[in-house]
Parts: structure tokens; sequence; C-alpha cells
């Protein structure tokens, strides 16, 4: 028994530090590749409504650790009122945090911000059965890599994402 336990310690002490050197470098690559993909504009797949959709419907940002009071509420009520003027349009709404934070708390704050967008949006006359859902994705697939305020604020965010009929 004691000879498992010696070998296991060996192991870990051995190849941790490898381990988490090639985490922490998929961690960069993973999101150099996040910030590239959002830098682009999107690939439309549908036509024109899902191009004028992109066009029109803007970024809801939030305050740190905020997810119902947004630092851009024209930018939702814009968004909300080309809704109102396409009625047929569907879409998701993806909530996002920074990286500050621990992974979970940044998960459920972005839930949250993306479930009161959505209820915001139902509550201004937008069917609810045109929104196919309302995610949150933490820190994932962030549109700015650096470690400062200016790089957070920009990945505090609700976007949309065009949804097919």
């Amino acid at each position: 028994m004691h000879r498992r336990t010696l070998l296991s310690l060996v192991f870990i002490i051995l190849f941790s530090p490898a381990m988490f050197a090639q985490q922490a470098e998929l961690d960069e690559t993973v999101v150099a590749y996040w910030v590239h993909y959002w830098s682009q504009p999107p690939v439309i797949l549908f036509g024109p409504e899902e191009e004028e959709f992109y066009n029109n419907m803007q970024v809801v940002l939030f305050p740190y650790d905020n997810h119902d009071n947004p630092t851009n509420p024209t930018v939702l009520e814009g968004d909300i009122q080309w809704l109102k003027d396409h009625p047929n349009v569907r879409f998701s709404i993806n909530g996002y945090a920074s990286s500050r934070g621990q992974l979970i708390y940044n998960l459920n704050l972005s839930q949250r911000r993306a479930n009161w967008v959505k209820d915001f949006m139902i509550s201004r006359g937008i069917a609810e059965n045109r929104i196919t859902i309302a995610a949150g994705w933490g820190e994932l697939y962030p549109v700015c890599p650096e470690r400062t305020d200016e790089c957070w604020a920009k990945n505090k965010r609700v976007r949309f994402r065009y949804s097919p009929q």
C-alpha cells in the first residue's frame, strides 16, 4: 500500500509541472483563437435577414459584478426596438464575464446577465418564443485577452446570435 502511495507522489511531483505548463500554453492558444474569432465579422449563412440582424444588434455591456444595470442601456433599448420592427427574427442571448474572479462565480454571473436581458426584453414586448436560449458562458470566448480594467470591461457583456427559423 505504501509503495503505491509513494509511486503516486513521485508521478505527481515529476509530471505536474509539465501538465500545468501545457495547460497554461493551451489556455493562451484558446484565448487567442476566440479573441481573433470575435474580431471577425460573422459569417452570414442564412441570407440578408441575418446580415441585417448583425448590422443592427449591439452588445450590451455591464459594470463589474453586476447583472441588472447595463452601462449602455440605450443600446439595449435600440436592440429591442429593432427586434420589434422585425417580428420574425429569432435569436439567442449569450452572457459573458471577465476573467477576474472564480470560474463558477463568473459562469453564474454571466447566466444572470443573459437571464436579465431576456426578462427585460420580454417585459418590453419581445415574445419569449423568439428567444431560442439565454446562456451564460462565464469567461469563455473573450474579446480581449489582457488582464487590465479596460480589457475586463470589454468582456463583461451580453451579445446576440441570429437563429434561423
